[in-house]
């Protein structure tokens, strides 16, 4: 880990489960999606996309190429 990227914790919630990763303030839309896709052994990756309630409440998509912290 490079000195000052700090780690932040993130939930994903499925249909199926929640999970919990730390990820680097550094990581991308499309690392954190690719984790996700991972860890619950998705396949159909490109019927998917990750949301995210931002601070006004609204949802919104994550950018795949922009940080995600």
């Amino acid at each position: 880990m490079v000195a000052g990227n700090k780690m932040m914790n993130v939930r994903v919630t499925t249909m199926d489960a929640e999970l919990e990763f730390a990820i680097q303030q550094t990581t991308t839309g499309k690392q954190l999606f690719d984790q996700v896709v991972k860890t619950i052994g998705l396949r159909e990756v490109w019927f998917f996309g990750l949301q995210y309630t931002d601070n006004k409440g609204d949802l919104t998509w994550i950018k795949l190429y922009k940080k995600v912290g």
